[in-house]
């Protein structure tokens, strides 16, 4: 990818905006690294990498798999003017943006265009409504039948306002936007394999495991006034669980490339979860994102 900065929201993939004279964005492929069910996006905080899934792998996933389209997971935009805080204004950013790019994916205009508004609405509330403006919201729906247009479009306004964030110093702000799409993302992926049980979305619920460290640092290294102290003991509950997924490494031969002169390390993974412990993963899960969009 181009850069580093948050994932925060659905889809803050690393990728240009390709402007034309008259402001339209124009159409272009997906880089296969973004769309890669595997990708990672790296967030800074402190100095320090974070190696983080975007929401929009596990949605792709998802619809990679075949499985419909479910409306009645996403937040409702009904409770929107029902956040008051900072802190839960911040936290359903990272939802609704998540929503966002899950309705965004299955060319869901409908879902789309109100999950975006509600994503501009919420913005504003936060002091960051720039990136959002009516100008975006226009372009946003005359591209509605082009879904690179539109990813590439949230793509640019996402990184302006992480940019805005981290650099106005609002890192508290950041990891909780951060956190919020992670919760959602993972409800997504645990319900609908309650739905339909599937080996892929486990092993990408398994794979969360250094994530949910890496959150559980980020909010503990900016808890302003002990204001996210029930969250940390929810993830560190959570974490209870996730620590008892077995792991299995099996050693494969480097690729060595002598025209680049680099080594890539290979192995093969393999992710065990008992039943048990993945239902109460997905337990708590909801009860943390329920707590976040009550």
């Amino acid at each position: 990818m181009n850069i580093v900065y948050c994932y925060f929201l659905s889809i803050a993939v690393a990728l240009p905006l390709l402007i034309s004279c008259s402001g339209e964005p124009i159409a272009k492929e997906l880089d296969e690294e973004v769309l890669s069910q595997n990708s990672l996006l790296n967030t800074a905080f402190e100095g320090k990498i974070f190696s983080i899934p975007s929401p929009i792998q596990t949605s792709i996933l998802l619809k990679g798999l075949a499985i419909p389209f479910n409306a009645s997971m996403l937040n409702t935009v009904e409770y929107l003017d029902s956040y008051k805080t900072e802190y839960q204004r911040s936290l359903n950013l990272g939802v609704y943006g998540t929503d966002l790019g899950y309705s965004s994916l299955y060319n869901q205009n409908s879902y789309s265009i109100r999950y975006l508004a509600a994503v501009q609405k919420i913005s504003t509330k936060l002091g960051l409504d720039a990136a959002f403006d009516k100008q975006f919201i226009i372009r946003f729906e005359k591209n509605l039948s082009n879904q690179d247009s539109m990813l590439l479009m949230l793509s640019d306004a996402f990184k302006q306002t992480d940019y805005f964030l981290k650099n106005s110093d609002r890192k508290v702000v950041s990891a909780l936007i951060l956190t919020g799409g992670w919760i959602e993302s993972m409800y997504l992926a645990s319900e609908l394999n309650i739905q339909k049980q599937s080996v892929q979305i486990v092993e990408r619920i398994g794979e969360q495991q250094l994530t949910l460290a890496s959150i559980i640092e980020l909010l503990s290294e900016h808890n302003t006034n002990a204001m996210n102290d029930s969250m940390i003991q929810d993830l560190k509950d959570l974490q209870f669980y996730f620590e008892k997924i077995e792991f299995k490494y099996t050693y494969k031969q480097p690729k060595t490339n002598s025209l680049d002169k680099t080594t890539t390390l290979m192995h093969d993974l393999e992710i065990k979860i008992d039943t048990d412990i993945l239902n109460q993963i997905s337990m708590k899960i909801r009860s943390i994102r329920e707590k976040i969009v009550a």
